[in-house]
């Protein structure tokens, strides 16, 4: 996976995802206030630490939901449409997105605990 943010006035931060590590590449060291870009093949892998997150905590503290999830998202990252769209999702497709990302790992999560190992 590697991440690119949107160039403005000549300097390029990039992040870059090899292997288990996670590389940082800041070209230039100035003030950045545009968004990251996450191409629509790389979603489901970007997303799946932060769903992973929401599902994992205690309902009192950090995130309230895949709503609330989505807008922090969408304020530092920018997420590519389909293949043949330009474009960018909408916070609401995002929420989409998180909700059914969401639902997939919780049944992973219950085929996980029904599958016994017999003795």
């Amino acid at each position: 996976m590697s991440i690119e943010l949107m160039k403005e006035d000549g300097y390029d931060i990039q992040i870059e995802r090899a292997e288990n590590r996670i590389n940082i590449l800041l070209v230039e060291n100035e003030a950045f206030d545009g968004r990251m870009i996450v191409k629509a093949g790389e979603r489901e892998e970007f997303l799946t630490p932060w769903v992973r997150k929401l599902i994992g905590q205690k309902k009192e503290a950090g995130l309230k939901g895949t709503t609330h999830l989505a807008r922090l998202l969408n304020r530092s990252i920018a997420f590519e449409k389909g293949k043949n769209e330009k474009g960018f999702i909408s916070p609401e497709s995002l929420n989409s997105e998180i909700i059914k990302l969401r639902k997939e790992m919780l049944n992973e999560r219950k085929e996980d605990g029904k599958k016994e190992i017999p003795g």
